[in-house]
C-alpha cells in the first residue's frame, strides 16, 4: 500500500496529534458534520480519519467508516471508538489514492484537512467520487491556496517547507472540481472568518 504522506507528524507524533490539531480543527469539523443532516440508516465514509477527532459528531443513527494509512494514528481512533462503545463506527488502514470500496458504496464521503497530503489529490477526490452514491456528498473542509495570482504566489515561497512537514500549499480548490460526475453545491469559508475552505459537491445521478 502507497503512502499518501511521509511526514512524522502522521505517525511518530501520533500521540500528541489531537493536543497540537484539535483546537485547531475539531470545532469547524463537528460544524460541518452537524450542517449535513444526516439521515437515519445512511452510509459515511471518512477518507483521513486519523485519530478520530470527528468521529463522535457523527449520530449514532450513521453506519461510518473510516480509513487512514497510519496505523499509529488508527490506535488513538479505536481506543475512542472502544471508549464510546460506539456501535456504528469502524476504522480501518486504507489508502486514499486506491479506496478499496465498490463505486457507488457510501450515500456521502468527507475529508477534513488531507487532500493536500496526499501526493495526488486529483486521484484523491476522482475516488471519493467514484465511491459516493450517485445523488450523495463529497464533502472537503481544506486550506487550499488564493485563486488571486499574487496571494498564490506568495504561497507557492513556503511551499517546499511545508512539503517538508507532509503538505502542499500549491493546491487550488478549482484544482480537485474538475470531474463532469459532479456538481458544486458549496465552496466558500467554513464561517466567515475561517481559513480554511469548505467544498460540497453532489454526485449527479446518471
Amino acid at each position: 500500500m502507497s503512502e499518501p504522506h511521509e511526514s512524522r507528524v502522521y505517525s511518530d507524533l501520533a500521540h500528541f496529534y489531537d493536543a497540537v490539531f484539535g483546537r485547531a480543527f475539531v470545532d469547524h469539523e463537528h460544524e460541518v458534520v452537524e450542517s449535513l443532516n444526516l439521515r437515519p440508516g445512511q452510509r459515511v465514509l471518512e477518507v483521513g480519519v486519523g485519530t478520530g477527532m470527528a468521529l463522535d459528531a457523527f449520530p449514532p443513527y450513521v453506519e461510518l467508516i473510516g480509513i487512514d494509512p497510519s496505523e499509529a494514528m488508527l490506535v488513538h481512533a479505536r481506543e475512542k471508538i472502544r471508549e464510546n462503545r460506539w456501535r456504528h463506527v469502524e476504522v480501518k488502514q486504507g489508502d486514499a489514492l486506491n479506496l478499496e470500496f465498490p463505486d457507488n458504496s457510501f450515500d456521502d464521503v468527507v475529508s477534513f484537512h488531507v487532500i493536500t497530503v496526499v501526493p495526488d489529490p486529483i486521484r484523491m477526490m476522482n475516488e471519493m467520487i467514484r465511491v459516493c452514491k450517485p445523488g450523495g456528498r463529497i464533502v472537503v473542509v481544506n486550506h487550499f491556496a488564493s485563486p488571486n495570482p499574487i496571494l498564490y504566489f506568495l504561497n507557492t515561497l513556503i511551499n517546499p517547507l511545508t512539503k517538508l512537514l507532509g503538505w502542499t500549499t500549491r493546491l487550488r480548490a478549482r484544482d480537485i472540481l474538475h470531474s463532469p460526475n459532479i456538481t458544486v453545491e458549496r465552496l466558500a469559508p467554513v464561517t466567515r472568518f475561517s481559513v480554511h475552505d469548505l467544498i460540497i459537491a453532489r454526485k449527479i445521478a446518471t
